[in-house]
């Protein structure tokens, strides 16, 4: 039985190798080779519906990349916007509306504390003495 599953999987393993000679020579054509590539929406797709199937086989999104001659961050790049192109991305807690109120009297004095040169320390400033300190300072 273990014989049937081994030419199945060199099997896979020869076409994923195709793809990625496939993806390399269709860059090579375009004449485009570089740090500063530009691929094409479909050539992005492409890479990243490899990353995804290699992934499934055990591989890495680095050994994915290298296979098809792109860097790891911008295959990833790539993999992270069809995601969200295709609303894959977790949920996120949603906003809820709050209400803002002035804080109350007490509150408000003495709550700032000012740092000065050689370790100076100034306490318990409501803003108005914060402001008269720093103007002083000028």
């Amino acid at each position: 039985m273990s014989m049937s599953v081994a030419p199945v999987k060199e099997e896979e393993a020869m076409e994923m190798k195709e793809q990625a000679e496939k993806f390399r020579r269709q860059v090579l054509e375009r004449g485009e080779v570089g740090p500063r590539t530009r691929y094409t929406q479909e050539q992005r797709q492409e890479a990243v519906a490899y990353m995804r199937a290699r992934q499934q086989q055990g591989a890495s999104r680095e050994e994915a990349a290298k296979e098809l001659g792109v860097s790891s961050w911008t295959l990833s790049r790539w993999g992270s916007a069809a995601r969200r192109a295709t609303h894959e991305e977790p949920a996120r807690a949603a906003l809820v509306p709050v209400e803002v109120k002035d804080a109350r009297p007490e509150a408000r004095r003495g709550g700032l504390v000012a740092h000065g040169p050689g370790g100076v320390r100034v306490e318990g400033l409501c803003v108005e003495d914060a402001v008269r300190l720093l103007r002083g300072l000028l």
